[in-house]
Formats: C-alpha cells, structure tokens, sequence
C-alpha cells in the first residue's frame, strides 16, 4: 500500500488578519502590559493564599429548621400523642418544605424540617412559629415552651480533654476557664461536656407529708416564692425597696417556710426534707485513665479556618499548661485540623511531582524558551483561580486541591496549541512580533471552542443535584475557573512573552550566523538533543505514523466494528460488576467507638466496671489487630501473583509497595508498643457515642446503664494495619456479668454511620419493631453484614393511668391527675437559682426507697374541692411496654436498621439482591405490612444516578451544538463526539488494571472527560478539512493526522502526566481521589491513542456517506428529471421566428 509523498503544512491564508492591530497586539508589543497582568493574577493568589480556609470536605449545609418541645419524665408514647401528633401536620405542609423528620423521646419531641435550596430562611423560621402558635394552647400543660432553631454548619476543629486528680467541681471551674480564654481568643463556638451541673437536692419525706396533709409540689411553691427578689416600691419616693429572695445554698433553701399552722407553728423545708448540695451521680460522665474528665469541643463555624483555630488553640494549651495544678493535664485530640493539613500536604506533594511531569513533557516536544513560557501559565493561572475561589467563598479542601491538581496538564493546553503555532508561523518567516500576534489571533476560535468543550463538561457538575451534587460543586467551579484563568493568560500574557523568546531566539540565530556568538556547552547540549530527539520524532511521524493511519483509513470498517464490539464488552463486564461498584469509598477516620448496655438491676458503679475492662483489654486488641493486619498484607501480596495480563505492571508495583507495608508494620509489632498507636482513648458512663447508634439490641434506656468507649489511633499510615482489623475484635472485649449488648462502628471522614442503611415504614411501631428484628436476623445471616441494629429501643414497661368514672365525678382528669403523679414520683424543679459559678437547679423529689409496691396504694391525690382520695378511687392502671423512641418522616411511623458492611464481599445492591433472593423483602411486607426502603447511601445512589444521567445528557447535547457552530455542520461533530465511548471503555480498563472499585466519583470524572476528550478531535479534524481543500481526501487525512501528532500527544500527555502520581498514591486518605483520576488518565490516553488512529477513519466513512448520499441525490435527481408527470399538459407549439436574409446572404433570426 504505497504512501503518497507528505506535503508540509502552509501557513493559513492569513488575509485580513493583522500583526500589528487588536487588544492582542497591543498586550503583546506593550513593554509591561503582559507582565502587569501576570503580576495581578499572581497577587490575587497570593493574597488569597493566605487567607482561604482550609478543611477537609467542602461544607454540606441543608437547609433546615429544628424545633423541640421538652416534657419532663413524659414517656415517648406521650410525647408522640401529645406534641408530635399535634405539630407535625402543621409543620409538614409549609411552603417549600422538601421533609418532616419527627421524633419522639422519654421527655421531649424533635421535629426537623428540610427545606428545598433556596429558601428564605428568615420567612421560613416565621412561618414555623406562625404554625406553632397556632396549636400551642392545645399542647400538654406542662410541656415547655417549643424552641426553633435554624441550623448552621459548625465544622470540628478539635477537641481538649481535662482530667485530673481533682473533684469534679474544680475539673469544671477549669475547664470554664479554658473556655472563656478561647472564645476571648477569636474562636466562635467552645462547648463544654461531661460536666454536671451541681444541685441542691430537697429529699422529700413521704410519711411526713402526709401527716402534715402537704404534697411535694407544695413544697416546691415554698422554695419558689422564697427565692423571688421583687422589688416593693419606693420609700417617700425616693429609695427603693425590694424584698430579697433566698441565697443559693442548701441551708437558706432548708429554711424556706412553706406554711404557719393554726397554732403558730412554721413549717419550714427543713420540717419534711433532707436538704442538701450535691453532684448528681447520672447524666453523662467522662472517665480518662480512671479519673473523671471533662471535654472541651471546639468548632470553627462557618466562616472559620481550622488550621490557623488550632494553632491558636495549640499556642494556648502551650501558654496555660504550666498554670495548671499538679497532675492536671489537658489532652488535645480529634485534631480535625492535622487530618486536613497532612491531606493538603499529600495532595500538594502529588501536585508537584505532576507539575515535574508537565515540566518534562513541554521540555521534551517543545523548544525551551517556548516550553517555559508556556509552563509559566500553570502558576499564573492556578493562582488567579484561587482568588476567585476566595471571592466565591470556596475553601482550600480535598475536592479543589483536586480539581486544581486535575487542572495542571488542562491549563497547558491552550498554550501549547499558541506556542506551537506561533513557532511555526516563525519558522516560516514570519517577525517575532508577527507570529506571536497572528498565532494568538489565529488560535482564538478553535482554542476557545476546545475549552468551551471542557467548561461544559465540568460546568453541568454544578446543577448535579442532591448531597453529592452539592459535593461536586466545587469540583466544577474551580475546573471553570481554572480554565477562564489559563485562556486569559493564553491570549493576553502568553504572547507577549512568546514575542521577545522568538525576538532572542532570532538574535541568537544571527549572532552564531555572523559568528560573533557562541554556544555554552549546556546550549549545545539541548540544541543537540533537540536535533537528535526532532529528527527521530520526524522519521516516525512521517514514516511510521502515516502508515498507521493508512492502514486504519483502509481497514476503517473493520476497526470501527471491533471498536464497537470492545464498547459493548465493556458495558457488559461493568453490568456484570467488573470492577466493583462502590458509590462513595469513604476515607477512614482514626477512631472506634463502642457502646455498651448494661442489664436492668445493674448499677452505674457496674457500667463503670466494665468500661475499664474493656479499656484494660484495648493494648491486647491493638496486638491482635496487627497481627490480623499483617496477615491480611500477606494474603493481598500473594493474590496479586495472579490476575489478567494486563494488569501485570500494576501487580509487579502492588506486590512492591505491599512489601513495603509489611516491613514497616513487622517493625512496628516488633519494636513498638501497643499502646503507642493509641493517641487518645477515654470512657463514657451515661452516654453513647459515635452517629448511627439504636440500642445495641438492648431492651434498655437507662442512663445509668449506658457506656461509650471512644479509642483514637495514629494515622493509618503510620500504624498500617484498618481499624477494621481492630473492629472485627471488639467482640471479644471481656465481659461483665451484667452485660446486655455491645455495638461498634468505624469512624469515617463525614461521621460515623453503618454503610448499610434500611427503612422500615408504615404500621404501628409494634408492627416496625417486630419485622426490624426478623429483617436484623436476615442480615446477621449475609456474608459481609455484621453489627445490624434497628435504632428503637425498647423502654421500661410503663403503668398506664386512666381516669375511672369515679375520678371524673370527683372532678379529676387526666392533666391534673398526670401533674400530681408527677410530683410524688419523678419530682421537680422548684427554681434554677444563680450564683458566682454558674445556675444551680433546686430538685424536689420523694425518696427512690420509699418508693415501695405499696407507695401508689396509699397516695393521696387532691380533688379540687381540696379533699383528699386515695389515687385507686381515681384511677385505673394497666400495664403496657413501651418504647424509648418512636419515629416518623412525613407523617409515617418508621424504623431504621443499620449494619456494617464489608466491601471486599460485595456492596449494598448485593445484600439488596441477597434479601429478594431469600424472600426477606416479600415476607416483611406481607408478614408485617411494612414496606422495606434501602436507604442512606442507597438512597443518595438512586438519587444520584437520576441527576448523572441528566447532567450527562446536557453535557453531551451542549458539546454537540459547540461543534456544531465551530465546524457549520450537523454532521461533522458525530465524528468528533465518537471518540467519548472510548472514554469510558478507558475508565473501565483504568480499574481493571489497578484493581480499583467505581465510584460515583469515576462517573464524576467522565463526565469532565468527555469535554477534554474532543478537544483533539477538534484540532485534529480541523487540520484534515483545511488539507481536503488543496489535497486529496486520502493525503488530506494522512497528512492532517501527521501535522497534529506533535501538539495532540503533548496536550494529553500533559494532563494525564499532572495526575499520574495521584493514581499510584498508596496513602489511605488519598484513595478516594484514585477513582476519578484513573477515569481521566485511561479514558485520555485510550482517547488520545483513539483520536489519531480512528479519527481520520472516521473522517473517511464520513466522506464514503457523503459520497453515496451525493451519488444517490444525483440518481434520483436525474430519474425524476426523465420522469413525466401524469397529468401534465402538453406544451405548445412555439411560432416559428421570422427568417430574414442578409445582404450576404446569411440567414439571420
């Protein structure tokens, strides 16, 4: 198959375009004006710089208003059929609500509205307590006051831990301190937890009262009149009088009077109570190492910067630490800000090593001085981005440093298209000024209509919708912004600068012609390379390459059918779940909760007895977890002897850093204790902790009875081994003897939640909690499933009181029975009272002892004539159990069970389909009348592929009418547009070969990819339509694809080179970036190599319908020109023209 001879390129008929007229011009041949805007942009960015903030993940901030209603001691039943019940449809139909979620609790209900994007929150807000007013008579009387609360981002910045020997009084005044001194520091939220607030506690005597014919709520009144400090007017009109109210203390609140008798007597507190101050021994209680703690949180708020709040809290900790008393340290952990500054380090790191690459690239393909200046773009345009990021309100997190790092090679690319074309318009001997002017003007549209492409692309990400759409936003604005920043310094900055290289290149050239100049021996270094490396790029380009591209112009049906049938196997395989499929590969966090029940009849001493077995048992764990670590290094060493021949590369650099994984964890079992991967690690009794918790299948509520062991390991990459490994373990932690249940979760960056997430709805909750335990026992069953849990707990059983017939007649309901009970069993607060350290609350409660079988038989309630009756003449009991949480989402009863989920056995679809196969799903709702919803990360799948599949669509249809302007035709952009489908048959090949899952955020990166994938098809096509002008179809095709293999492969190979690093990143934290960048590395380089082969055959099957259609349109053009018409008339006869005969003799007409 000869080749026909290659005819090099011309410059373009470059009629009517000026070197010396336009804003191009006048920024390239002004002495400064390039050089003033470059110093613009890079002083946005260093201001920016500096005062960007930083975090992990962009913000997530859903609209939403909380509203709560406390009422004391009310059980969850109650509050659902007093409160909830009563505010919820109120509440639901609000306009622009988007959800009602409601809950129920012993003692107060909790109602989050969600609001769709964009509302006025301040009308909102209105309206919420418009709609509570509304009801608020008909709420429980002795339920407090609703508050409504609009929610607001409050991201962790760390946490302080403070213990000591020191009682619990002191360990607060101390902690207060702490805080105080950290908001006058600039920091906007500090909160204190584990304290408990002292209280006076009047311990009612119940015999002595109903001797005295008293009730306790009596004495509740007494202490309340006896602390008012009113004022009493004013003596002879000028000095007040008021009177004085009790002191805060045990003894002044003894000796409050509650009554005189007849005979004079007085009844003071003291009379019928044990007065005294104590700390309650309930509530939530920090243990660090045995002794009581206390916690300080800090978060940054909206607007602040987590490393630089560190800083100040690190600099302050350092300044008091030495004022502390003897013993007392505090403990800084949950440092929220050293995980995002070793991120942006990792990704900076990543960053560099590909800006090296970049480097490398224009180097190689390009002359130095043009290479330069063209990489000179990347700093300029990635800081201008930042100022715009500063003035978008964006922050510095893992999302833009990726985006910025996925720009490096994109930024390039308009430059590299310029540069190169003015070198060539120079070469042909054109002024310096000249070509860097004309290659600007002359690469305007096309460049313009490339990074059109690109914008798109990336910019429909912004209108993804849901939480993860709002997760790509700044993915897609940074992208945009990047790009709007590489094209002004493309055309404004780069040819100026393009001007005076080729300016010096020309001195140089003529000072060795005229052999006044000399080459240093680095010159002659690089311009010998220089020849050497273009010759051999030349001999392939021209005698090997074109030969390539022959033969796939002559085999072009053939090789789009293969190309079709690997696109089909492709999807097959990704239908078939090769590669996996995991929506969101969550970064691990360093910390492990446990939460633990006790039995009822346990003590709180008990519950603290086991929190320190299960601390003592912790370093043995750690041991465990790295031998399981070590082994598990191993078995992936060895698995990856084997896999598919593509993949060997990969494994060989697999099986590598894995044995560097297992030297340094071997070192680390040898020579490191145990306890040194534990950073932090402290008790809580009277609380759980993490997110996602229910109730540890425990039929138990009780404070008391509850306890969280919170550990906090070093950095994975310095331990090595998952918390997996530790969590797996957990169930081994030594036992009391009054252990209930046990419960764990792994912490992940955005919370700690069971990746298996399923909703039961509809029913009574009795209905809910009976098909939660059979669908629990489903998924204890799946392989990969483990710690499944519904989140309603049972509650204590609960007496019932109804009004009796006789009770009503005596004038007895249920408010003024329900407020009496009240009084004798649970107590109240008879006044919060203040003093120097803080409020203290005044608690009135009957003896828990003398709280007998027999103490409801012999209770007086009082009618309201005053007379007392015995409470069994009043009411009736009954005996119900109860739940300790019930809950709904607009207006339906629902229970959620959550589980973990082991990904290397499969993903959320698989336990989904697992379940249908077994029959679970149809048995739940048929047996219970429940319906069974997968949510959590399901949910935000379903929702997201929704939204993919439209921004996909847009994005195609806008890149499709891009082309379409850019080439004046409806048909041409198809060739162009049909490289994509190699895009995605690159993403799949990418994580086959490095044995990676996708990921929603695979998708994410195809979606920018296919903008990026077209821009050489555009050039590339370009190229080919201006040669068909002069040249045949073939020689155009072949020589077109020649003139841009230099400029194609160096345009892609820059962006596939800035994110290469991150895709052999082997940094935990990192590896869900790896994802997307294998989308864009693969899906570009299989483009790249895509585009020079199959484009130009494309183009030839282009031309072959063009010449049919052509062909078919002249054949039945030509039959219906002989076709006669049926019905057509005849045509008459035209008068013949009157002949006449000239003076010659020639006949004339």
């Amino acid at each position: 198959m000869a080749l026909p001879a290659y005819r090099p390129d011309r410059p373009d008929d470059l009629t009517g375009v000026s070197g010396t007229k336009g804003l191009f011009a006048v920024f390239a041949k002004h002495g400064t004006a390039a050089n003033i805007l470059m110093m613009l942009m890079i002083a946005a960015g260093i201001y920016a710089f500096f005062n960007l903030r930083t975090q992990f993940f962009p913000d997530f901030v859903q609209d939403r208003i909380t509203v709560r209603v406390n009422w004391t001691d009310a059980p969850a039943g109650s509050v659902d059929e007093g409160i909830v019940q009563l505010l919820e449809p109120e509440l639901r139909f609000l306009d622009d609500v988007e959800s009602v979620f409601a809950s129920a609790s012993d003692g107060g209900a909790t109602i989050s509205l969600l609001f769709n994007v964009g509302t006025n929150m301040e009308r909102a807000k209105a309206d919420v307590e418009s709609a509570i007013d509304a009801v608020e008579s008909s709420l429980p009387e002795d339920a407090g006051d609703a508050s409504v609360r609009v929610s607001a981002f409050r991201d962790p910045v760390s946490s302080i831990l403070i213990a000591g020997p020191l009682d619990e009084n002191g360990l607060k005044a101390i902690a207060e301190r702490m805080r105080d001194d950290l908001l006058g520091l600039g920091l906007l939220e500090v909160n204190v937890q584990g304290a408990r607030d002292p209280q006076i506690e009047v311990e009612v005597d119940e015999v002595a009262l109903r001797r005295l014919g008293l009730t306790p709520a009596d004495v509740s009144s007494a202490i309340a009149r006896r602390a008012q400090d009113l004022p009493a007017g004013t003596l002879g009109g000028e000095q007040a009088v008021r009177t004085l109210g009790t002191e805060a203390t045990a003894d002044s609140v003894a000796s409050a009077q509650i009554r005189a008798q007849a005979d004079g007597t007085i009844i003071r507190v003291s009379d019928v109570a044990k007065v005294s101050e104590i700390v309650p021994n309930s509530g939530q209680t920090i243990y660090y190492k045995g002794q009581p703690a206390i916690s300080l949180e800090v978060r940054r708020g909206a607007d602040g910067d987590a490393i630089r709040q560190q800083r100040v809290i690190q600099d302050y900790l350092d300044e008091i630490e030495p004022t502390l008393p003897a013993n007392v340290t505090p403990k800084n952990y949950n440092i929220f800000a050293d995980l995002i500054l070793g991120r942006v380090l990792l990704l900076r790191d990543n960053a560099v090593f590909g800006v090296l690459i970049v480097l490398a690239f224009l180097f190689l393909f390009l002359n130095v001085r043009t290479g330069l200046w063209i990489a000179v773009g990347i700093p300029v345009s990635i800081a201008a981005t930042l100022g715009v990021m500063l003035a978008l309100g964006l922050s510095i997190n893992m999302l833009t440093l990726f985006a910025l790092i996925l720009s490096l090679g994109i930024i390039v690319d308009d430059a590299i298209v310029v540069g190169e074309y003015a070198d060539f318009l120079h070469e042909q001997g054109y002024s310096p000024s000249q070509a860097a002017i004309i290659g600007a003007q002359r690469m305007v549209g096309p460049v313009s209509a490339a990074a059109a492409t690109t914008v798109l692309a990336f910019g429909v990400l912004y209108f993804l919708p849901g939480r993860f759409g709002n997760f790509t936003q700044d993915i897609a604005v940074t992208v945009v912004a990047v790009l709007i920043a590489s094209l002004i310094e493309c055309f404004f900055v780069l040819p100026g600068h393009m001007y005076h290289a080729l300016k010096a290149r020309q001195r140089g050239e003529r000072q060795l012609r005229s052999g006044n100049g000399y080459p240093t021996p680095i010159h002659w270094g690089i311009a010998k390379f220089r020849k050497g490396f273009d010759a051999g790029f030349e001999y392939v380009r021209i005698r090997l390459f074109r030969r390539v591209v022959a033969f796939s112009v002559w085999a072009r049906y053939p090789l789009l059918t293969a190309v079709a049938v690997i696109f089909a196997y492709s999807i097959a395989m990704v239908m078939t779940g090769e590669p996996r499929w995991s929506f969101f590969i969550r970064p691990e966090n360093n910390t492990v909760n446990v939460n633990l029940t006790m039995v009822e009849g346990a003590t709180r001493d008990d519950t603290f007895d086991q929190m320190q077995m299960a601390e003592a048992y912790v370093p043995e764990l750690i041991a465990q977890a790295r031998e399981s670590g070590l082994s598990s290094l191993k078995r992936e060493q060895e698995a990856a002897q084997e896999g598919a021949w593509y993949s060997i590369p990969k494994r060989a650099y697999d099986r590598a850093a894995l044995q560097i994984k297992i030297d340094q964890l071997q070192d680390r079992i040898d020579n490191v204790p145990p306890e040194d991967d534990i950073t932090v690690m402290f008790s809580q009794v009277g609380a759980r902790g993490g997110r996602g918790f229910g109730g540890t299948g425990s039929t138990n509520t009780d404070p008391d009875l509850l306890g969280n062991l919170r550990v906090e390991l070093v950095e994975q990459d310095t331990r090595i081994y998952s918390t997996r490994n530790l969590f797996f373990g957990l169930s081994s932690l030594p036992k009391h003897p009054k252990l209930e249940g046990i419960a764990s979760r792994r912490s992940f960056s955005g919370g700690d939640t069971g990746s298996l997430s399923i909703a039961l709805v509809g029913g009574e909750t009795e209905q809910l909690k009976a098909a939660a335990l059979q669908l629990t026992a489903f998924l204890n069953g799946i392989g990969g499933v483990s710690e499944a849990e519904d989140d309603t707990p049972f509650g204590t059983t609960q007496l019932v009181a109804r009004v009796s017939e006789r009770g009503a007649a005596l004038g007895f309901d249920a408010g003024s029975v329900g407020q009496q009970l009240r009084a004798w069993l649970s107590g109240s607060t008879a006044v919060n009272l203040i003093r120097d350290d803080g409020e203290v609350s005044v608690e009135v409660k009957i003896d828990e002892a003398a709280q007998t079988a027999n103490f409801l038989a012999g209770l007086d309630l009082y009618a309201p004539s005053g007379a007392p009756v015995k409470l069994s003449q009043v009411v009736d009991f009954t005996e119900v159990a109860g739940f300790s949480l019930i809950q709904s989402r607009d207006g339906s009863r629902r229970i959620t069970v959550q589980a973990e989920l082991d990904e290397d056995q499969g993903n959320v679809g698989d336990v989904e389909a697992r379940l249908r196969e077994i029959g679970a799903l149809g048995l739940l709702e048929s047996d219970y009348g429940v319906s069974v919803r997968f949510e959590g990360e399901s949910e935000e799948q379903r929702e997201f592929f929704v939204g993919f599949t439209q921004v996909l669509m847009i994005a195609l249809a806008l890149i499709y009418l891009v082309l379409a302007w850019v080439f004046q035709s409806f048909f041409r952009p198809l060739v162009v547009m049909a490289i994509i489908p190699l895009g995605f048959v690159g993403m799949v090949l990418g994580h086959l070969v490095h044995g990676q899952v996708l990921s929603f955020l695979s998708l994410i990166g195809f979606v920018g990819l296919t903008g990026i994938i077209v821009n050489d098809s555009i050039v590339l096509i370009g190229t080919i339509e201006r040669r068909a002008k002069v040249q045949s179809i073939r020689s155009a095709i072949l020589d077109g694809a020649a003139d841009r293999l230099r400029p194609v492969l160096l345009t892609s190979l820059t962006t596939i080179g800035g994110l290469t690093p991150l895709i052999f990143e082997t940094s935990v934290q990192a590896q869900f970036l790896i994802p997307p960048s294998l989308t864009i590395v693969y899906g570009l380089g299989l483009g790249t190599v895509v585009v020079l082969i199959l484009a130009p055959a494309l183009f030839a099957v282009q031309h072959d319908i063009g010449g049919v259609l052509r062909s078919a349109g002249i054949v039945a053009g030509s039959v219906l020109r002989r076709r006669k018409p049926r019905f057509a008339r005849r045509p008459e006869p035209t008068p013949a023209a009157p002949v006449s005969t000239g003076a010659e003799g020639v006949v004339q007409t």
